[in-house]
């Protein structure tokens, strides 16, 4: 079954269908929602930004992670700000790592 959900993340990615990747990132299983957290940072859209932004104090490291590589991906001109901001109260290595990663991608260094 969850095998069948990657398929549609991957799917919906390779037609820029970011209402269905939306709806895939609050899924149940988090394999899913990285993945589908990944694919709306490859779409780059709007609502997927917006959805992205409040990912970043999510509870689990590793969607606040997923969250902000995908921020680096969308290259939208707020994301910088946003994990500008979020790098200074994140405890996670990782997370502050992949903060850091997206913040260069952006064009902004550290």
């Amino acid at each position: 079954m969850f095998g069948n959900k990657l398929e549609k993340v991957a799917s919906a990615i390779e037609k820029g269908k970011e209402g269905a990747l939306l709806k895939l990132a609050q899924d149940k299983d988090k394999n899913v929602q990285l993945a589908a957290i990944a694919g709306l940072g490859k779409v780059g859209k709007d609502d997927g930004f917006n959805l992205m932004v409040p990912l970043l104090t999510a509870e689990d490291a590793d969607l606040r992670a997923a969250a902000a590589s995908a921020l680096g991906e969308m290259r939208n001109e707020h994301a910088s700000a946003h994990l500008r901001y979020h790098l200074e109260n994140e405890k996670e290595a990782k997370v502050k790592e992949a903060m850091k990663e997206a913040i260069t991608k952006l064009g902004g260094g550290q």
